[in-house]
């Protein structure tokens, strides 16, 4: 049975069920009652089922009925209530105020669970990769600073482990990126560094170098044919800004979880502890994110398989860009996923990760002022000519959905966009309507869009993915560089909206602020340190939970199941501990869940309402930060390169 029909069934066995109460004096076999599992009542249900770019919550009810993973019915007290049989379990809410399932447009989350298994196990990975960090201010420094990782911490190396190598960020203008870009060290220096050893060093900005020794692993690593690896980590803007973090995830995950026995029932465990906790408690019942580590779809597989998931995932393939040179071939065989999977794991789309890196690796068409000449790095990783644009060219031509999850700055939304009207204007085969029903995506708004890319954005129909958090004062050191403009391109939401252009939320970076505290940014623009930026683009509260429900119910492509309170979508629905749409807007950063519900089931109850009804708490009970710590060097002021 489809899930279309399920929900059909289920609608019309409700009916049904309205007659028998009408009825009640006909005789029926109990086989053919469907009462509710679950009804919470006497509560303030915001349903968000209000579509539209407008700021409306849609219908707001009293009370709702559950059966199986579906809501059921969805009215006033008295409506829902007499539908209630033997065995229906009735929460009474106290008037407390109910919301859609959150859902996180971008948000590694899988990541953070393997990252935080190792934070806490570093004697299980160490065999496998050591990471150092080197110090210098001066290319000569760096690199003896690298001579002496080898010489003194990897003398006695197990066999087959790996050296991770940071070299000096600075938040990106540090002189790591410099050290790479220009020549500081070569494959071939590196190798007469650590001949025996695999060694990668990492930039961030400046991306990633590794050594002989590390070639041969990765050519082991990802097999198939050896030229494709090399063609990967020959070209520079496949292993540029924005791609150093992918070398340690890949092979931490591969050494330690592909490689070992037992590896992937491991990494399974270890997902569905984490993500059955933490986005959970935040309320979180979906999320997105690109899969960057081989072992994660099998492992995700393996939990789909033995009903295991915890969380609900829209996932985007990637293996085509992960160490992989013919990625334009790859994504040709590849195909298109879009929508194939099951009601917890699915695909939303293909991706290369980032087409840009972050600060200082922006792709934009901004030059620095006086003063700060040199300072940026060019992040644009998919100019024509390059790997990265002919993969994008393919996906298009082959009618893929393409998420473009990391563009960091305003020229690299000007790539796509072209690539998409080149599609158009050559292909007389596929439409402007084509492109449209793509949905095609682009992450984290950091210097893009600007004003006059909106119209090409709402005329394409592409969803646009905007965090807040870190993404404010970490504009700030940026604005001497490129002048006040910039505030009015980082998350731009109400110009989106305004422009026609559907506006999602993302929360990569995490943290232990409410998940209200993000919104709470969107309504004020302000840092934590008490900064506006860009005013002109705050949005109202109820925008802002459309971000996280209905409209990113849309960037996953499942607007029919998911981002609303209706019957026959799935029962995914957080109770809060105040009233978010009426509380002074100064408190809604102290808003949180107190009942987290995904697929019917309730997945996180704290103590506080657990008290209440006179049960147990269930799940991870989070203490949140109404305000999260803030680095300090987030918004200090970059170092001048001339006088």
């Amino acid at each position: 049975m489809t899930q279309e029909t399920q929900r059909a069934v289920l609608v019309g066995a409700s009916i049904f069920l309205l007659g028998l109460s009408l009825q009640a004096q006909l005789s029926v076999p109990q086989e053919l009652v469907v009462y509710p599992d679950l009804i919470v009542h006497n509560a303030k249900i915001v349903t968000m089922n209000d579509y539209s770019l407008n700021a409306s919550p849609g219908r707001i009810a009293e009370a709702m009925a559950v059966r199986g993973d579906l809501i059921q019915f969805i009215g006033s007290n008295q409506e829902v209530l007499r539908y209630a049989g033997p065995q229906t379990r009735k929460i009474d809410l106290n008037e407390r105020t109910v919301v859609p399932g959150l859902i996180d447009t971008h948000n590694h989350l899988h990541n953070s669970a393997a990252n935080e298994y190792f934070r806490e196990h570093p004697e299980k990975v160490e065999p496998f990769v050591k990471q150092f960090i080197t110090s210098g201010k001066t290319f000569e420094e760096v690199t003896k600073s690298i001579q002496l990782i080898v010489k003194e911490h990897m003398a006695n190396k197990g066999p087959g482990q790996w050296a991770a190598i940071s070299l000096p960020a600075g938040r990106g203008v540090g002189i790591g990126p410099k050290y790479l870009r220009e020549g500081g060290i070569t494959e071939a220096q590196l190798d007469a560094i650590a001949p025996d050893l695999p060694a990668a060093l990492l930039s961030g900005g400046g991306g990633f170098l590794v050594n002989g020794a590390a070639r041969n692993e990765l050519r082991a690593m990802f097999m198939g044919d050896p030229a494709n690896v090399d063609a990967f980590l020959n070209n520079w803007e496949a292993r540029g800004p924005g791609t150093a973090f992918a070398v340690t995830r890949s092979i931490m995950l591969t050494k330690y979880f592909g490689e070992r026995a037992g590896g992937l029932a491991e990494l399974a465990d270890v997902l569905e502890e984490y993500l059955g906790a933490e986005p959970i408690a935040g309320g979180f019942t979906t999320y997105s994110s690109h899969l960057q580590g081989l072992e994660f779809l099998p492992a995700f597989q393996k939990l789909v398989r033995e009903n295991r998931m915890p969380i609900r995932l829209g996932f985007a393939f990637m293996g085509c860009a992960e160490f992989y040179g013919d990625m334009a071939g790859c994504f040709k065989r590849h195909g298109d996923w879009t929508g194939m999977g099951s009601r917890y794991f699915w695909n939303v789309g293909s991706t290369l990760s980032a087409i840009d890196g972050g600060p200082p690796g922006m792709c934009t068409t901004l030059k620095e002022r006086s003063g700060y000449q040199g300072l940026v790095i060019d992040g644009c990783l998919a100019k024509p000519g390059t790997l990265y644009y002919d993969a994008i060219y393919t996906m298009f031509r082959s009618r893929m959905r393409y998420v473009v999850n990391h563009a960091m700055g305003d020229r690299s939304m000007d790539i796509v966009l072209d690539i998409m009207e080149k599609v158009v204007e050559e292909d007389p085969d596929i439409t402007l309507e084509d492109m449209r029903r793509l949905r095609v995506t682009s992450d984290h708004c950091f210097m893009s869009p600007r004003p006059d890319q909106i119209p090409r954005l709402a005329k394409f129909g592409m969803i646009i993915s905007c965090p807040a958090g870190p993404n404010l004062p970490r504009i700030v050191p940026w604005i001497p560089v490129y002048g006040e403009q910039i505030t009015d391109w980082n998350q731009p939401a109400r110009g989106l909206l305004e422009g026609g252009v559907m506006v999602t939320s993302e929360g990569e970076e995490g943290g232990d602020a409410t998940p209200f505290y993000a919104n709470y940014q969107r309504m004020t623009r302000r840092t934590e340190t008490g900064k506006i930026i860009g005013p002109n683009q705050a949005i109202d509260r109820v925008s802002a939970v459309k971000m996280q429900t209905i409209w990113a119910a849309h960037y996953v492509l499942k607007e029919k199941e998911l981002g609303s309170l209706e019957p026959g979508k799935f029962a995914d629905f957080v109770v809060l501990n105040k009233d978010y749409f009426t509380v002074p807007q100064d408190d809604i950063p102290t808003v949180f869940p107190l009942m987290t519900v995904l697929g019917g089931k309730i997945a996180m109850l704290r103590a506080e309402l657990a008290e209440d009804l006179g049960v147990s708490p269930i799940g991870l009970q989070k203490a949140w930060k109404f305000k999260p710590d803030l680095d300090p060097a987030w918004e200090a002021q970059l170092p001048r390169t001339e006088e």
